[in-house]
């Protein structure tokens, strides 16, 4: 596609799926990496129509946990200080008490994430944009697929999500694969910092992106694209079903709720009643615990505990949750 159509197009997303405007005050999430570099330049290089140029902030977090974090933090300041039309631009430092050796991804997420809320509220940002583009969507969905996640989890990252009443989170770049970026910004970028443990196959995306990915595509070329497809088909089914599903929550509640159901509806139905309830650390295996119970005709009380000392309880025809 041509660097023009594609900026065009891009620029139409914007406004069609109300990302963000002129009035906004977004935060930059930088690493140090080609993509995010590649999306502080777009945001800032001044070529945005004047409707969807928002103000620009950045931040940079040193997660403290490669050999080359202070090289990387160097480089980062450097480009901080030769970025045009930044309202402001801020580097913090994670800081462990003691350096994590599992689930190393997962903890400097939630620490890192941390930080930009608290930036984004110091600096009066609206907005968190990261540089997530259709390749990290397609690994972010293979991803839950191959950990057993839930139905809602397969159609992959939004465009934009609410984090806090007062913070939203932007990914404008997914429907963009990461080649395309490449042609998205007028000025290339010429520097950057690859991370190292990228490579690294012990790490599971690492193991999508690297091997299970590039095997797809030698079955078929368009795999990514197929998957991308599949996930938008996931979203539009779900739209359609959930007015369907509240009814049944509703039935639920009032104790009208027709068990005869197929099992695997009736485990949807409970996901989204314990979803309303904020109880989300739950196992389809405890949901199919209670559709059996419902279902069994020779007894009319049990439980299946939850964690959290968190309880379904039967009582004749009518399933509880009692919360610990």
């Amino acid at each position: 596609m041509k660097p023009k159509v594609l900026r065009a197009n891009l620029i139409r997303k914007i406004r069609t799926q109300q990302l963000f405007n002129t009035d906004d005050h977004v935060l930059v999430a930088v690493s140090g990496g080609q993509d995010s570099l590649r999306l502080l330049r777009w945001l800032t290089e001044g070529d945005l129509p004047q409707d969807v140029q928002p103000k620009v902030s950045a931040v940079y977090i040193n997660h403290q946990l490669r050999q080359d974090a202070a090289e990387e933090e160097t480089f980062v300041r450097h480009v901080f200080a030769n970025t045009p039309n930044l309202v402001s631009n801020t580097i913090e430092r994670l800081h462990w008490d003691e350096v994590p050796t599992v689930s190393v991804e997962e903890q400097a997420r939630d620490k890192r994430y941390n930080v930009m809320f608290r930036v984004a509220k110091n600096i009066g940002a609206n907005m968190i944009v990261t540089a997530h583009h259709l390749n990290d969507q397609v690994e972010t969905i293979l991803y839950k697929l191959t950990r057993g996640s839930r139905l809602e989890q397969l159609t992959g990252m939004p465009a934009k999500q609410r984090l806090t009443n007062e913070l939203q989170l932007v990914r404008p770049f997914l429907d963009l694969s990461k080649a395309d970026l490449r042609e998205l910004v007028k000025e290339p970028v010429q520097e950057w910092i690859d991370d190292y443990t990228n490579d690294d196959q012990k790490y599971a995306r690492n193991r999508l992106r690297h091997a299970v990915i590039p095997d797809l595509q030698q079955i078929n070329q368009q795999a990514m694209m197929h998957i991308i497809d599949f996930a938008k088909e996931l979203t539009a089914i779900q739209a359609l079903a959930a007015p369907q599903i509240d009814q049944y929550v509703l039935d639920l509640e009032q104790g009208t709720l027709d068990w005869s159901l197929p099992p695997a509806q009736l485990v949807l139905i409970l996901q989204k009643w314990l979803q309303n309830h904020q109880i989300l650390d739950v196992k389809n295996r405890q949901l199919e615990q209670a559709v059996q119970l419902m279902k069994n005709k020779n007894t009319a009380t049990g439980t299946v505990q939850l964690q959290g000392n968190n309880k379904l309880v039967r009582d004749h025809k009518n399933l509880l949750l009692l919360k610990g």
